[in-house]
């Protein structure tokens, strides 16, 4: 029987630093609306990982991880660039990241004003490069255990409607799924980055 999983993001921070190494490691893309269906990404810069993921069951990718990604042989996605509308320049990277807590926190005490309360700098836009959603279509059916479920595990891939692809998406659940070996190639390529969990599935 085919497996799926879900995936989420793994701290680089040693120490837990919460929602503030969150917004830190991967930005938000949850406050703005698309732009001609494009992403608008508020972030730190120049720094990025490989692989982040910013909110909603959003993927973004470096250009070279997205070269990556192409060429794994892996099925069901493309791409559309993204809008890094507001970017600012912050090196939390080179904070001491096992600390107990980051060294600086925003005025407001809000994880998210580590980006909003300063201005956007191009040079540090410019300095991430190209970014890529990884952009996967709705194709399986998600099947609910009741009408208002509370936690993916009240939820089950229908697995009848599989099309054999690796990366998956199904309506009413807004995250992408992964087949197994999808599961192991991001593993073994961004596994600093992402880990995965089992997603209930039919028999």
């Amino acid at each position: 029987m085919a497996t799926f999983f879900r995936i989420s993001g793994r701290s680089i921070v040693k120490g837990d630093w919460g929602d503030y190494g969150y917004i830190l490691q991967h930005g938000m893309t949850v406050q703005l609306p698309r732009i001609d269906g494009r992403l608008c990404l508020e972030r730190t810069g120049p720094y990025i990982p490989p692989i982040t993921l910013p909110g909603s069951g959003d993927i973004v990718l470096t250009s070279k991880a997205r070269g990556d990604l192409e060429s794994s042989g892996l099925s069901g996605f493309t791409f559309l660039p993204v809008e890094k509308t507001l970017i600012v320049e912050l090196h939390w990277e080179e904070w001491p990241l096992n600390a107990e807590e980051p060294p600086e926190f925003p005025e407001t005490g809000e994880p998210e004003d580590y980006i909003l309360a300063r201005p956007h700098n191009p040079p540090a836009a410019m300095a991430l490069g190209d970014l890529w959603e990884v952009v996967v279509p709705p194709t399986v059916t998600i099947l609910r255990s009741r009408p208002i479920v509370t936690s993916h595990e009240e939820l089950l891939l229908d697995l009848s409607t599989w099309n054999g692809a690796d990366l998956i998406r199904g309506e009413g659940y807004g995250s992408i799924l992964f087949s197994e070996r999808a599961c192991n190639w991001f593993t073994e390529s961004w596994g600093r980055f992402v880990q995965f969990d089992q997603f209930p599935t039919t028999l």
